[in-house]
């Protein structure tokens, strides 16, 4: 039964009436109305017996008072979790489509060439290590030294997989790749030890160093896993490449090559106007700077470089200019 039902229903008027308290109006209602039954649903059921409407926060404590007494609980208008509702639901869950695994990362191109690449160069980088522990460790044990170079072989590859893991997790390869860049290096040391610099320098690149390059490229890892580092380190390298470009006029500004060359050229015009009369081939230097300028067909460019001929002759006259005081 609705409240809209119950509240149609008559013959409430005499019980309300004998009743003197607003609370014992409001219990009233309570065992008349459902048990899902909201404070809205007391105060609308009063109204439409004519009787006085009680406040929001007077019904609403008597309606807690009268649900804990009764053993239940506010439901704030929703259904009650019958055993018929229930059963519904979970109905309804087994019914319901299980989710789909999540698909793997796609692997790079060409990842079977890459670890046969990788195969190859671990067969270089074993040779060194081979002839190393012999010759210079004095290791004459065969099953010894599988034993100790195989380590090193076997890292190489437990981080290059160590790394595939931190990108595809986190986007960053984890230290892994330091240590992998460490193994390098003894292979390095000990590939000059054996073989000298030339001789070594080939057995590093033919060995350690491409195949963890090749690692890279068949289990998917970037070195730069992620675009946005901020270690102290590349904060470092980024602030040394932008100044480098600075110095050389290649600094992200917006122009193009075309551009960047006729300005210079309109500086180095401005300054060899200016320039004293013992400065070497001064008249043929300023004819080439003034046609790489494009001065003679663009008088945006013209402009810049009466500009900058201004600031140059000017130049001392900087230090009499009377500027106001910011203070």
């Amino acid at each position: 039964m609705t409240t809209d039902e119950v509240g149609a229903l008559t013959g409430h008027s005499t019980e309300l009436t004998q009743l003197r308290t607003q609370k014992a109006k409001i219990q009233y209602a309570l065992e008349r109305l459902p048990r899902n039954c909201t404070v809205e649903d007391v105060r609308r059921w009063l109204h439409k017996q004519g009787q006085a409407v009680p406040t929001s926060s007077h019904t609403r404590a008597i309606v807690n008072e009268w649900r804990a007494a009764n053993n239940l609980a506010d439901t704030n208008g929703l259904a009650l979790l019958t055993p018929e509702l229930i059963a519904e639901l979970d109905k309804v869950e087994t019914s319901s489509p299980a989710p789909e695994p999540a698909a793997e990362p796609a692997k790079p191109a060409g990842a079977k060439g890459f670890y046969a690449v990788a195969l190859m160069s671990i067969g270089v980088s074993v040779d060194t290590s081979w002839r190393f522990f012999e010759q210079r460790l004095g290791i004459t044990d065969v099953v010894e030294r599988v034993v100790l170079f195989s380590v090193m072989e076997a890292a190489l590859v437990a981080c290059g997989w160590a790394m595939r893991g931190g990108v595809r997790q986190n986007g960053r390869p984890g230290p892994a790749r330091l240590v992998a860049w460490a193994l390098t290096a003894f292979a390095a040391f000990a590939a000059f030890s054996l073989s000298g610099p030339v001789a070594g320098t080939a057995r590093v690149l033919l060995g350690p160093v491409l195949g963890l390059v090749m690692l890279h490229l068949a289990l998917g890892i970037e070195i730069r896993a992620s675009r946005q580092r901020t270690t102290t380190w590349a904060r470092v390298g980024r602030e040394l490449r932008e100044r480098v470009l600075s110095l050389l006029g290649l600094g992200d500004d917006g122009r193009d090559a075309l551009a960047r060359t006729r300005d210079k050229a309109a500086l180095r015009a401005a300054k060899l106007a200016v320039a004293g009369p013992w400065t070497p081939r001064r008249k043929a230097r300023l004819r080439k700077a003034l046609h790489a300028s494009h001065v003679a067909h663009d008088p945006m460019q013209r402009d810049r470089m009466l500009r900058e001929l201004g600031v140059l002759q000017h130049a001392d006259e900087l230090a009499k200019t009377t500027q106001p005081s910011p203070w």
